[in-house]
């Protein structure tokens, strides 16, 4: 472990605590009003430029967050893009988005930022308050594990609108807004899903996990000592761990120490749900 870290400076992830209502509304109005402010700030060829999600340019990817929140609207709303059919082997997000992306393929900028505006605030609303006669159902996920609704609701929804405006503003080459109240509860929480994923992985062992910038901090994962340290950029981190670093490329831009092998083995393979 580096030496330079304090032991008194080390949180367990597995301490992290978990959201409520409230807060998960502020975080998904905050998350959705800095993303607005983004798209108000892109020229027009910004919409077409590719983006991490290979199958998106910066339109489909708002195109996606438009009808993300229109589900969020109404029951009925929401029973209709869920009930979408995956394609084989294709994942059920992956069946919503794409009918959110293609209904809205001949939308113009200025009509899904309306659509967003009218739409948005009523979604989170209903998200982190409404929706109780659903949120206690869980169901197994590929790589969100066994999730509840809720879950889905008052982490994931801030977190993908989190994470498609980094998204964004590494494809239009825009400065990324950044608090550490905000950004740091949303990378937090990420952390905590990762936590919880990796300790069945390290087998009653630990690492530190070092995420710097104004979003990161630094947390022990797993059970006893740690035995590896790992040191990275928090917006990489969940570049990496959200599947749009391969594993070769996210290991690059960290710095290992300790029991390299370790770390290597937890981090293989891992995906975090955004």
């Amino acid at each position: 472990m580096n030496a330079s870290i304090s032991l008194s400076t080390i949180a367990n992830a597995d301490s992290i605590s978990y959201t409520h209502a409230d807060e998960a509304h502020r975080l998904m109005t905050t998350a959705l009003s800095r993303f607005l402010t983004l798209l108000e700030s892109l020229h027009a060829d910004d919409w077409s430029k590719p983006t991490a999600c290979t199958a998106w340019n910066v339109h489909d990817m708002v195109a996606h967050q438009a009808g993300g929140y229109a589900s969020g609207t109404s029951y009925k709303e929401m029973i209709r893009q869920y009930t979408s059919k995956p394609k084989p082997g294709q994942l059920p997000e992956d069946a919503i988005n794409a009918l959110q992306v293609s209904e809205r393929a001949d939308k113009t900028p200025a009509e899904l930022l309306a659509e967003l505006k009218q739409l948005g605030e009523i979604a989170a609303h209903n998200w982190a308050h409404g929706f109780n006669a659903i949120k206690w159902i869980a169901t197994p996920h590929p790589v969100g594990g066994f999730m509840s609704i809720r879950h889905l609701m008052w982490i994931i929804h801030s977190r993908d609108t989190w994470m498609h405006r980094l998204d964004i503003c590494r494809a239009t080459n825009r400065p990324f807004e950044q608090t550490r109240e905000h950004d740091g509860r949303i990378v937090e929480l990420v952390v905590l899903d990762t936590a919880k994923k990796l300790n069945k992985k390290l087998n009653s062992q630990a690492i530190t996990l070092s995420l710097t910038g104004i979003a990161g901090g630094t947390w022990k994962i797993g059970k006893g000592e740690s035995v590896a340290e790992m040191e990275m950029d928090a917006l990489d981190f969940n570049i990496f761990v959200s599947g749009r670093f391969s594993y070769e490329e996210g290991l690059k831009l960290a710095k290992i120490s300790g029991d390299t092998l370790t770390v290597e083995n937890a981090f293989r393979n891992l995906l975090v749900l955004y």
